[in-house]
């Protein structure tokens, strides 16, 4: 039943989701959620994303008279069902259960009560019947205790200070999510690199929120540190699917989607935002497959390019029977000089690769070595294809399933190495590799 279990929850990240098929219904909270205590006048969560969501950082708790937090100490206070917001603890392997160790420190400013704590999934724990019960925070004066649906106000950080609009161009309009660092006094900093984040089958034809938030394609890097813009768009139509390449008008979408998001980083290279001369493109699954689609259409735009477990837009690759690994590979030669659609003003049309500049844009492939939804075969062939045409800068990186336990998502989660990419900033890593390049 575990099995079965895990293998549903996970159905929405597959490329061709089909988690609809499997509606739960809400089911009585298995353990009492705990009223908001009378001794309370707002709760404030403030939150970041994490590799599966939002994760609980502090917690600000105004209370209304400052006689009721004046003695108050950690040992306090205790919480229920927080823990990791991945599915498995990746210091035990085990699936996630509540920390032993809350974390918990105090803050007192006024009326003002700060909790801070160790990082929690948001949305609290999956009960036995896999539904998610919230968090709770338990106060030895009951008058002070809480739970997650007491929370009047939630920041993320980054999130909350990206901007958000639309952009329309090729006959599309997508929704994105744009963030600028700034200095010291708040400016925006001008002429910054740039990364453009494809996005995986899971957040296709999703709201933007959801898409930001399903990864930390748009916060690795600030959260780093690295004085990097970070951009991603909500692609809003169905996923392409698995084979795609052999249906024209699909891997036409693919490439308009590409067109648009080329045309809107122009915007922001003439607004003197961004830098033209570090641009950076990255994604995972359908979008480490968009990544590659993208390179083939611009290469010589880009500086650098980091496709994850990428899908395969070009020609088949997964779910293929008894496939042919050196025809793939043929294909792919070919594939890689051939043609691909690009905008020319009034539709798409197909137009020559610049092989030799798509070559010479380097790669940083990722994979899990046991991913069974984009497996392997896909990074090793194109990198080494690329390699038959003349690449001579790209690198790969595997993460065995004890590393991706490391993080949570081993076993039937080793798709999930995007997870893993966007934390890895270890001489030599991926993202290392990347910012190397600002």
């Amino acid at each position: 039943m575990k099995r079965l279990l895990l293998i549903l929850s996970i159905l929405s990240w597959f490329p061709m989701s089909l988690a609809a098929q499997f509606a739960w219904q809400p089911v009585q909270a298995e353990v009492p959620v705990v009223e908001k205590g009378s001794g309370i006048s707002k709760v404030v969560a403030h939150t970041k994303v994490g590799d599966w969501g939002t994760v609980v950082e502090s917690i600000d708790v105004t209370v209304k008279s400052k006689k009721l937090i004046k003695k108050l100490t950690a040992a306090d206070f205790d919480i229920i069902n927080n823990v990791y917001n991945t599915m498995y603890d990746p210091q035990t392997g085990e699936a996630v259960s509540d920390f032993k160790d809350d974390g918990i420190s105090l803050q007192k400013k006024g009326k003002v009560l700060t909790i801070k704590v160790k990082p929690f999934d948001a949305e609290g724990k999956r009960n036995a019947r896999w539904q998610k019960e919230t968090w709770q925070v338990l106060c030895s004066n009951p008058a002070l205790s809480f739970s997650g649906r007491d929370v009047d106000e939630k920041t993320i950080a980054v999130i909350d200070d990206c901007i958000k609009g639309s952009f329309t161009y090729a006959g599309l309009t997508r929704e994105y999510m744009l963030y600028l660092p700034k200095d010291e006094k708040g400016n925006t900093i001008p002429n910054v690199p740039l990364l453009v984040w494809q996005i995986g089958g899971g957040e296709y034809d999703k709201d933007l929120m959801t898409v930001a938030l399903a990864n930390k394609c748009l916060t690795s890097l600030p959260e780093n540190g690295q004085k990097c813009a970070t951009l991603v768009f909500a692609i809003a139509n169905p996923n392409y699917s698995y084979s795609a390449s052999l249906d024209p008008e699909k891997i036409k979408l693919i490439d308009r989607n590409n067109a648009l998001q080329m045309a809107f980083i122009d915007t922001l290279i003439e607004e003197g935002k961004v830098d033209g001369s570090k641009l950076f493109c990255a994604g995972a699954s359908s979008g480490g497959g968009c990544t590659m689609r993208f390179m083939m259409q611009f290469p010589d735009r880009f500086k650098a390019a980091i496709p994850c477990c990428a899908m395969d837009p070009i020609v088949p690759i997964h779910q293929v029977k008894n496939l042919d690994e050196v025809q793939l590979k043929k294909d792919l030669e070919a594939a890689f000089q051939g043609k691909v659609f690009k905008w020319d003003g009034s539709d798409m049309s197909l137009q020559d690769i610049d092989t030799k500049a798509f070559v010479e844009l380097p790669m940083y492939f990722v994979h899990a070595q046991d991913d069974g939804t984009c497996k392997l075969i896909s990074s090793l062939a194109y990198k080494e294809v690329r390699e038959r045409l003349g690449a001579k800068n790209d690198r790969i990186k595997v993460y065995s399933d004890a590393e991706m336990k490391e993080y949570g998502f081993g076993g039937m989660l080793a798709h999930f190495s995007w997870c893993r990419l966007l934390d890895d900033y270890t001489p030599g890593s991926a993202m290392d590799w990347m910012v190397r390049m600002f």
